[in-house]
């Protein structure tokens, strides 16, 4: 098949020359070659016109009086007088290496030699109209990218609002209240995100307290939606008692079993009674907690069972434990024990154990700001790769 010919692309061109009658005769052989053609006498008025007005190609003599060829194409590559391309023809009667080499580092693309020849003439208008038509081309990419980027832009912006809306309101469930029925609370909470699949709560039931902290499959999105979703329908169940808390959280792992997703969460939730110091906890899947009292710090071992949304028979039955006046019972995600430093080695159970030992005679507070600063700092600028959650409750 033969290649459709390309549409002849419409050339402006600013021949400038000191010779009138040249100028003349060069302008009738451009506008031949279908050009359109203005001319200019010398540098300064060529200057001119090309600030005030586009040209494709710029053909100017080397030899003329005043601001020579050489030092017109200068002071337009230098002022860079267009957003759009300029071919620039430089015409000579001298075809030396040296003329031609302080040419091209002015800025000249192509050379016409004196004295002309038709042939010459149209291959020079050649070579610039498949320039001109590339960097049109070229530049209307260029929009239509600018344009898409805009699009894209307006876009994201748009989602981020959304994100940042939803992180904020997600951001609202977690705990107020620093004391509640006499019990003093602090928390940490740093998604690995702008959205989190982690949560904490802190609600009263009564004379009792229902704390939990929950930690969703995966990041983003779809794991700050299903936390969103299992902080909400936790509160809503309000259990009150031990039977009431088997009963919810066995809810809570049907209706995550039954969504079309494969998802499922960890969790540890529990019941706490402060006038009696006894607290009843369900751990499903989820990493036990450490509790720090006068005896140091140690693991409180719960039997458990599986996470939220593996088996829909599943059964979760509270375990009761006993807390003494001024015990602190700490519960974590794995993302705080599982944080690495540069080199690779996780804070890991012993690690956080250790800082919840030094800051053991500090207020609450600040223990729990103490691990948050040296989660942080082993990461560094990195970033979390998970999502850092931590409840501590003080008993009085």
């Amino acid at each position: 098949m033969t290649a459709e010919p390309l549409p002849i692309t419409s050339l402006n061109i600013l021949i400038v020359d000191d010779d009138d009658l040249f100028l003349e005769v060069l302008a009738l052989e451009m506008e031949a070659l279908g050009c359109s053609v203005q001319v200019a006498g010398d540098g300064a008025a060529a200057l001119a016109h090309v600030q005030l007005a586009p040209v494709d190609v710029l053909i100017t003599d080397w030899q003329m009086p005043g601001m020579d060829g050489l030092e017109l194409v200068r002071q337009v590559r230098a002022a860079a007088v267009q957003n759009r391309f300029l071919h620039i023809v430089m015409m000579t009667a001298r075809g030396d290496n040296n003329t031609i080499r302080a040419a091209t580092l002015a800025g000249v693309d192509d050379f016409l030699f004196k004295p002309l020849d038709p042939l010459q003439l149209e291959l020079t208008v050649a070579s610039a109209r498949r320039n001109v038509r590339l960097h049109r081309s070229l530049e209307r990419r260029n929009r239509h990218l600018a344009q898409a980027h805009d699009r894209i832009r307006a876009a994201y912006r748009h989602v981020r609002a959304d994100l940042d809306a939803a992180a904020a309101l997600h951001h609202k469930l977690l705990p107020n209240d620093k004391e509640m029925n006499g019990v003093r609370i602090a928390w940490a909470h740093q998604p690995a995100m702008n959205m989190s699949g982690d949560t904490l709560g802190v609600s009263r039931q009564d004379d009792k307290i229902l704390f939990f902290l929950a930690d969703v499959q995966g990041h983003g999105v779809p794991a700050a939606l299903a936390s969103f979703h299992l902080h909400h329908r936790l509160v809503q169940l309000a259990p009150g008692d031990p039977a009431a808390l088997a009963s919810a959280i066995e809810q809570l792992n049907r209706e995550i079993e039954g969504q079309p997703n494969e998802n499922y969460a960890t969790l540890i939730c529990g019941l706490l009674s402060p006038h009696e110091g006894r607290a009843w906890i369900i751990r499903a899947g989820h990493p036990d907690p450490l509790i720090v009292g006068s005896g140091g710090v140690s693991t409180l071992r719960l039997d458990g069972g599986f996470p939220l949304g593996w088996f829909s028979d599943a059964t979760f039955i509270p375990e009761e434990v006993t807390l003494e006046p001024r015990t602190r019972l700490i519960l974590f995600s794995d993302g705080v024990t599982e944080c690495a430093d540069r080199e690779g080695t996780q804070l890991e159970v012993a690690g956080l154990s250790e800082l919840l030992r030094e800051g053991a005679d500090e207020p609450l507070e600040l223990m729990v700001e103490r691990v948050k600063a040296a989660v942080a700092m082993r990461r560094g600028t990195r970033g979390f790769d998970d999502d850092i959650s931590l409840l501590a409750i003080e008993m009085a």
